[in-house]
């Protein structure tokens, strides 16, 4: 989710109000903006440092990797979220090792260790596609918020996983789009003049981009088991999304908590206990 500095929040309030297609190309270039990479937490340093490095293409963009457990066991594929990096999963790759199996992450384009100046979802999307193609395949993949979101769609492609867990997922570029100037404190009527911009601006040779980066109208396959967690305190990815999702999804599973906002869900003990849980569980039988 793109960070708007308090200075950028209050010149695009007031652009909003005097001279708005100033403030929608305005924000549209704040909107791409990923800011310095996220430092590693002191909690997280010592997983980062112990695992074994590689590197993947990504559209001529060199992207970290990072790979923890048993190369042998089943492996999970972690997706980090926007501003973030793979280190924040710390927690939940100590616990997934405890339970036996091979953890893989990776820094997306512009974040952590990865080259890249700017990263959308689609480029979050054909990162996960090269790290398959590199270190899978994997029996199960975790994402957070933006994270959630690519994996959610490289899923709907064709990506070969048995499990998925959204964390905090993201529903859609609109999703994306709305909580972006809502947090920017611009008017909620720039919405879709902002989103016909940036679609229009939209980096590659891209089209429809509203409608293909959209988990609701493109949603995980029924036959891949299905975990959505969603905290009711989230003021990024809103709750009301979580069960648009689940519903795009029959067989689905939703899990809500209080009180742990947007980041924190990922710290928190029953959170990891569930993901663990999920990934680990025998798949349903399938029926002839």
């Amino acid at each position: 989710m793109p960070y708007v500095p308090a200075p950028v929040s209050t010149g695009l309030r007031a652009l909003s109000a005097l001279a708005p297609p100033l403030a929608v190309r305005v924000a549209a270039r704040a909107f791409w903006h990923v800011g310095p990479p996220a430092e590693v937490r002191p909690a997280d340093r010592g997983v980062h440092e112990r695992a074994r490095r590689g590197t993947v293409d990504v559209g001529g963009e060199r992207v970290a990797t990072y790979r923890w457990g048993d190369r042998a066991a089943p492996t999970v594929l972690l997706v980090h979220g926007w501003r973030s990096r793979a280190s924040r999963f710390a927690g939940l790759v100590t616990s997934l090792e405890a339970a036996g199996l091979g953890v893989v992450s990776f820094d997306g384009v512009a974040h952590g260790e990865s080259g890249g100046r700017r990263m959308s979802a689609l480029e979050h999307l054909a990162a996960i596609r090269a790290v398959h193609d590199a270190e899978g395949p994997f029996t199960a993949v975790v994402g957070h918020s933006l994270g959630a979101l690519s994996a959610g769609l490289a899923l709907a492609d064709g990506l070969p996983v048995d499990r998925f867990v959204a964390v905090a997922a993201m529903t859609g570029f609109d999703a994306i789009a709305e909580s972006f100037l809502r947090l920017a404190g611009m008017p909620a009527g720039l919405h879709e003049r902002f989103c016909d911009h940036v679609e229009r601006t939209f980096p590659g040779d891209v089209r429809d981009v509203r409608s293909r980066i959209d988990l609701v109208a493109h949603p995980v396959p029924e036959h891949v088991a299905t975990l959505f967690v969603q905290d009711d305190d989230d003021r990024m990815s809103l709750p009301t999304g979580a069960p648009l999702l689940h519903a795009a999804v029959p067989g689905s599973t939703l899990l809500t908590t209080r009180g742990l906002g947007h980041n924190r869900v990922l710290d928190d003990p029953a959170v990891v206990a569930a993901v663990v849980a999920h990934v680990t569980a025998p798949l349903p039988a399938v029926t002839p």
